[in-house]
C-alpha cells in the first residue's frame, strides 16, 4: 500500500515553492499577492494541525459562561451580546481566562512568530 503524504504537508511545499521560487521573479503587486497566498496557505494549515480538542474546550467554556447550549458561532454571539449589554465583564468568573485561551489559539494560527505571543506562551509556562 502506498502511502500518501499528509495534506497539510503537501500544501506547506506548495507555500515553500511560492515564497522561494515564484516570488523572487515576481515584481510589485503580483509578488505581493503571492506572498499573500503562501501565508493563506499556512494560515490553513496551522488551523487544520490545531487539535480538535481546542475547539471541543472553546464549546465547552462558552457553555459555562453563556449557560447555554450550541455551536461555536451561535454561543460566541450570545456571550458578546451579553458583554454589550454590560450583562458580562471582566469580573465575571472564567471570561478572563477564557478570552486568553481564544486569543492565543488564534494568534496561533494567524501569527505564531509574533513576539507578544511567545512571550505570552512563556508566561504561561512559568505558572
Amino acid at each position: 500500500m502506498h502511502d500518501l503524504p499528509d495534506s497539510t504537508d503537501m500544501l506547506a511545499v506548495v507555500a515553500e515553492f511560492l515564497r522561494r521560487e515564484l516570488v523572487p521573479t515576481l515584481e510589485g503587486s503580483l509578488a505581493f499577492q503571492t506572498r499573500v497566498a503562501a501565508n493563506v496557505i499556512d494560515m490553513a494549515c496551522r488551523q487544520w494541525r490545531q487539535p480538535a480538542e481546542l475547539a471541543r474546550q472553546e464549546q465547552q467554556q462558552l457553555e459555562r459562561l453563556t449557560g447555554e447550549r450550541g455551536d461555536v458561532a451561535t454561543l460566541t454571539s450570545a456571550l458578546c451580546q451579553r458583554i454589550a449589554a454590560g450583562e458580562v465583564s471582566l469580573s465575571t468568573p472564567g471570561l478572563k481566562d477564557f478570552l486568553w485561551f481564544v486569543t492565543l489559539n488564534k494568534v496561533a494560527v494567524d501569527q505564531p512568530r509574533y513576539a507578544a505571543y511567545q512571550q505570552a506562551l512563556q508566561r504561561l509556562g512559568d505558572r
